[in-house]
């Protein structure tokens, strides 16, 4: 049978609220008397293998301090490095007391109910909000942030896509490349990260003069080697992310091609893979720690006063990480 509040007073010699009170760490301020009563309380309740009524306690508050994950591809938060976005994001959310529950957003699954049947205090989503729960949340019923990517005048947390491109794209002018291409796979989805990458890249070929030599390409692995191996073809090339990046690396060993003395190559996302290339990948990347963090705390404020929280939106930067798959061109 379930210890309750009442047995644990009892023992203690106190009072039911007392005791609520002691067990939901209300006890800042309290003289030393009252403190050894708390440890005595904490003993007890420990000592009879007290376990607090999570369900109860969420309907005396009103509040669950459970989070609602929500997606629709499990790739956008197990993959690198969104998992170490979700990490992050996880971890601050526990130092200020929530669970985490992960929500799919699938046809069968009964994540409306959730949503809308008080079963999370807010909405968190990661690269993407899954059309089917687009209405609800611009219908702000619960307080919600995006990680990743904007959407409908949510409250989110980015990267600075607009300077990673220039980062990338003038590493490489001052390497001497002159004609760069921006390499997106065909099967990326088309979002806010794809075109300011690319704006920033074209922003800074464009400031060098090069903007009639600067070459986007939407297609898959195999165009972008038949193109390399084209004449006049670009020296250098920057991926939209890592996974563009690795299967380039793969194909240039395997057509002969020569990361860096034939091709220079930068990319988008820095994970282990990345680092343990060979050569080494140059990579933009930025601080997915800090990006998960920010979102948490943007969330848990709006959560705990939704009156006094901020609508400002921020922005991560990216920096340039140097390795060894860039250098200055060879001439053809």
């Amino acid at each position: 049978m379930a210890v309750t509040i009442d047995q644990i007073a009892e023992q203690a010699g106190v009072s039911a609220s007392t005791v609520a009170r002691v067990l939901r760490g209300d006890v800042k301020g309290v003289q030393e008397r009252s403190a050894r009563k708390s440890r005595e309380i904490l003993r007890i309740s420990a000592e009879l293998g007290y376990q607090p009524n999570w369900r109860a306690r969420a309907l005396s508050r009103g509040k669950t301090h459970t989070i609602g994950l929500l997606y629709s591809n499990p790739r956008w938060i197990f993959e690198d490095p969104m998992n170490e976005i979700a990490t992050s994001f996880t971890e601050t959310l526990q130092e200020e007391n929530y669970d985490i529950r992960l929500v799919p957003v699938t046809e069968t699954s009964d994540w409306k109910e959730l949503v809308l049947g008080g079963a999370v205090d807010g909405l968190a989503f990661l690269l993407h909000v899954p059309e089917p729960a687009q209405a609800i949340v611009l219908e702000g019923r619960l307080p919600t942030i995006l990680m990743g990517e904007k959407f409908g005048g949510l409250q989110h947390v980015v990267t600075d896509d607009i300077s990673g491109g220039r980062l990338a794209a003038r590493h490489l002018l001052g390497l001497g490349h002159k004609r760069i291409a921006l390499y997106v796979n065909e099967t990326i989805r088309d979002h806010v990260s794809v075109h300011e990458r690319r704006q920033g890249f074209e922003q800074a070929m464009r400031e060098a003069g090069y903007d009639s030599k600067a070459e986007v390409w939407r297609c898959n692995v195999d165009d972008v080697m038949q193109r390399l191996l084209a004449r006049d073809a670009p020296t250098a090339i920057i991926c939209y992310c890592h996974v563009e990046a690795l299967e380039l690396m793969h194909a240039c060993w395997s057509h002969g091609v020569s990361v860096p003395t034939d091709l220079s190559l930068i990319a988008f996302n820095d994970i282990a893979a990345t680092r343990y290339t060979t050569p080494p990948l140059t990579v933009i990347r930025f601080d997915t720690a800090e990006l998960g963090a920010i979102g948490a705390r943007r969330l848990a404020a709006r959560i705990a006063s939704p009156e006094e929280a901020t609508d400002e939106n921020t922005v991560v930067r990216q920096q340039l990480v140097l390795r060894g798959t860039t250098a200055p061109p060879t001439k053809r």
